[in-house]
């Protein structure tokens, strides 16, 4: 089964392309959005990283798939300039230094209030009140940390941010960055802060930062003994832009595992706690993942939500497309259709466990307290 999947996504990967080329922005989302379902399925049948990274990669074609869907068109990026002055750049442009103009904003996500204020009032109020924050010495830009659970949304936050100011997006990975070239590494990050304080207001964003910034006395590498100090140094200067219109936002699932020095203060400066949707967070997602599916009556999507709490939103969305899709299987088999009903989503998620561990969750809580 796993094997017609895989072949299933190379199927759609190619059609995408071919919608890309002629901008048919409305297949290329419907795309995009049977391609995410389909790598959920894929999830399903993986355990561990190959998991998560599966379910990351479904939850980007999904982002991707809302933002294309409201654009209308296929973005045009500008083709960046050759760069001279390593053996790598000279391949390749690095798509990394391209920036984006997300129209994600805070009221696409679902629940999440209290850590939306939070950013609100360090990352996005400075920016909408100038003279406001100016009066009571309120500074824009700095760093910003996101932590928590997989599967909660902290990429979609990041994103959500740079639309709500209308800032440029960078988001990087850290295998981009990383170089078997030496100095390269180094020279990459400072590219990448330099784009950014060229770009007026902009967003940059690392997820999975704690494999840039590792604790050190962890890692013997020598490129990452010259990649921490490069990261803190840039970090150092992200509030000394003029204008203060830099924010650095690093996502990681394992806070506990980051070089403490970028913990510091002059770093990351407001440390976010992204954890699981409450039962109102819950609710809204079935809207949304539910939307346009035909459900019987007897379905009672307060009673779902309630019935899913320790589901991530990534675990959530599983249950509604796997629901979905057995109805749709079995509709196939026997040439009847039928409403989703109350007993296909309690069949479903009897078969699924939270990816979310109470161990892991107390970790959380350890770390959050600041143990």
């Amino acid at each position: 089964m796993s094997r017609f999947l895989f072949d299933r996504i190379e199927d759609l990967e190619k059609r995408y392309a071919a919608a890309k080329n002629r901008n048919d922005a409305g297949e290329g989302w419907k795309i995009l959005r049977e391609s995410a379902r389909v790598m959920y399925m894929l999830a399903n049948r993986a355990e561990g990283g190959e998991r998560e990274a599966r379910i990351r990669k479904a939850d980007a074609w999904m982002e991707k798939a809302v933002e294309l869907k409201k654009a209308g068109t296929f973005p045009v990026k500008k083709e960046a300039k050759p760069e001279k002055e390593g053996p790598e750049t000279e391949e390749k442009d690095k798509s990394f230094l391209l920036a984006e103009r997300p129209d994600v904003t805070f009221d696409d996500i679902a629940g999440l209030d209290e850590a939306k204020e939070e950013i609100k009032i360090r990352m996005v109020y400075p920016f909408t009140h100038p003279e406001t924050a100016k009066r009571y010495g309120v500074k824009k830009g700095g760093g910003l940390l996101l932590y928590g659970p997989p599967g909660t949304g902290k990429t979609m936050i990041a994103r959500a941010v740079a639309g709500e100011i209308d800032a440029a997006f960078f988001t990087v990975k850290p295998s981009e960055i990383m170089s078997k070239w030496v100095g390269e590494a180094e020279q990459n990050i400072e590219k990448l802060f330099r784009n950014a304080r060229q770009a007026g207001k902009a967003v940059v964003f690392i997820d999975e930062v704690e494999a840039l910034v590792p604790k050190r006395s962890d890692n013997a590498s020598t490129v990452m003994q010259r990649v921490v100090p490069q990261i803190l140094a840039e970090l150092e200067g992200v509030e000394k832009k003029e204008g203060g219109a830099l924010l650095f936002i690093g996502a990681t699932n394992e806070p506990w595992s980051l070089d403490v020095a970028v913990l510091r203060p002059g770093r990351f400066d407001a440390k976010v706690y992204v954890g699981l949707p409450d039962s109102k967070a819950r609710r809204r997602m079935l809207d949304l993942f539910l939307e346009g599916k035909p459900l019987a009556p007897d379905v009672d999507p307060d009673a779902l939500a309630a019935s899913l709490e320790g589901f991530s939103g990534a675990d959530i969305r599983n249950v509604c497309e796997r629901t979905a899709n057995a109805v749709f299987l079995e509709a196939v088999r026997t040439g009847v259709e039928r409403d989703i009903g109350s007993a296909d989503f309690t069949s479903t998620a009897s078969l699924l466990a939270p990816s979310v561990t109470a161990k892991e969750l107390a970790k959380f809580e350890k770390f959050r307290a600041g143990g």
